[in-house]
């Protein structure tokens, strides 16, 4: 059994809250949207017809749905807005220190004593085989 104690739940959910925060930041949203989208849209179109079709549908661009145009619209105007890098470095820089104060020191969860105890155990010498008689 591991030494190892779990995570304090609010660590957990300060990570996940971090990991969500640079997904936005990245734009991964829109790419989950549209996922979603062609989803529906394969799913909608593959009850009319072949499965197939379906798939040629929903890919080639021309049969989009309401919520693909929104997405479009949304990735448009994310690329269009300026981008201020003075403010956003300072921004990753607050967030790169609170990330530091989250996250615990590896020496804390090893404990070197536990493993070199394990290696003198594994230090030992294999018993011998017993000796097999020879065909002559």
């Amino acid at each position: 059994m591991s030494s190892r104690t779990p995570p304090s739940l609010l660590l957990r959910i300060a990570r996940r809250g971090i990991v969500g925060v640079v997904c936005l930041s990245l734009g991964m949203h829109w790419a989950l949207l549209q996922g979603i989208a062609w989803t529906g849209m394969l799913i909608s179109f593959a009850r009319e017809g072949a499965v197939i079709e379906a798939v040629e549908k929903t890919f080639d661009g021309q049969h989009g749905c309401a919520l693909c145009a929104k997405v479009k619209e949304g990735r448009d105007s994310d690329q269009q807005r300026p981008q201020q890098t003075g403010q956003s470095l300072k921004k990753m820089d607050a967030v790169l220190v609170e990330i530091t104060k989250l996250i615990a020191p590896a020496g804390e969860n090893i404990s070197f004593v536990m493993i070199r105890a394990t290696m003198a155990q594994r230090n030992e010498r294999p018993e011998m085989p017993p000796p097999r008689c020879g065909l002559a």
